[in-house]
């Protein structure tokens, strides 16, 4: 069960890794990308994204004698990333299924905005929302703004921060062309197929924690920095396929990314783990919608047994990575209460 927990983890660590790098490319684009894969692959990211419609999903599938499956995903928008200030969101999260002895039933939602944030919760046919009153929300903003790059856990760019120097092709061999596809508009997009060097992702996901706020927040979300190199021996002897598919455009800007795991485990159980980002619209929002809330969120802060008090007295840290634990456990433990 524990190597279970922790692989699955490990995949979650993945869908995190995918949303900050997805939500906060910054700079400028890429020169126009040579014609091979490998030319192709170097320096492939989100570079110059700052804003887009973003799809991530998470599915895992257990097969044993009683087999299990969840599936998790994040739909949404954003807007003014990468610009010194908290970005601007409207986004969905769900993780319905079962896992590790858990039946997960999950459904949420934030929606930030220059002058509000309103948070949905519950089951899909019985889901309210609650929003921050003006004077916490101003404070609660000022404090995350105040924290940005600082490098602290308060520092919500953090993680973001880290991954900036990702080198996506240090992790990718036998890159070879896989086709050809296109967005909705008609922008022509390179298939690159390849398999993931898992020993080389477990080293810069390493090295991804040793920043301090990047792995308080993991750790928050219970991501198992301190097992990774336990898990990539486990892995050497379990993982039999690990393959990867990229949809890039000419300036190296990933449109969809696409890992597949197939890991056997011992008393001949079986995991397979599908993880996939995929990023449209590219720099076409302007803004997210500005909903308002049914209830205060003193009411949903008591469903988690927080009172307000101590939301006010926490930090920027605290208050962040409260805020990731609570998504944890939503996502992989329990459903909404």
């Amino acid at each position: 069960m524990r190597a279970v927990r922790g692989l699955a983890l490990f995949a979650t660590m993945l869908f995190v890794i995918g949303a900050i790098a997805a939500c906060g490319g910054g700079g400028e684009t890429a020169d126009q990308a040579p014609a091979t894969p490998q030319g192709l692959a170097e320096g492939a990211g989100f570079e110059g994204v700052h804003s887009g419609e973003l799809e991530i999903t998470l599915k895992i599938d257990r097969h044993k004698k009683k087999p299990e499956q969840i599936s998790m995903r994040i739909l949404g928008s954003f807007t003014k990333a990468s610009e010194g200030k908290l970005p601007e969101i409207d986004t969905g999260m769900e993780s319905h299924g079962s896992f590790a002895g858990h039946e997960v039933d999950f459904n949420s939602g934030l929606t930030l905005s220059p002058k509000q944030a309103v948070v949905s919760y519950g089951p899909i046919e019985a889901e309210h929302t609650y929003q921050l009153d003006k004077g916490t929300f101003e404070e609660v903003k000022s404090s995350f703004e105040d924290a940005l790059g600082e490098g602290g856990e308060g520092d919500a760019g953090a993680c973001l921060s880290a991954v900036d120097d990702f080198n996506l092709a240090k992790v990718l061999r036998h890159i070879s062309f896989d086709g050809k596809s296109e967005t909705p508009d008609g922008e022509r997009l390179e298939v690159l197929g390849a398999d993931l060097n898992m020993p080389v992702l477990i080293d810069e996901l390493v090295r991804l924690s040793e920043d301090e706020g990047c792995r308080a927040q993991l750790e928050a979300l219970s991501v198992p920095v301190n097992q990774l190199k336990a898990l990539e021996k486990q892995l050497a002897s379990s993982l039999e396929a690990a393959q990867v598919t990229l949809e890039v455009d000419k300036n190296k800007l990933i449109h969809s990314l696409k890992v597949l795991l197939s890991i056997e485990l011992p008393h001949n159980e079986k995991l397979e783990v599908e993880f996939a980002v995929r990023l449209t619209n590219i720099n076409e929002i302007t803004d997210v919608l500005e909903p308002q809330g049914e209830f205060s969120i003193e009411k949903l802060l008591k469903k988690f047994g927080v009172d307000s008090q101590q939301v006010e007295e926490a930090d920027s840290g605290e208050r962040l990575t409260g805020f990731l634990e609570a998504a944890r456990l939503g996502l992989f433990e329990r459903g909404s209460p």
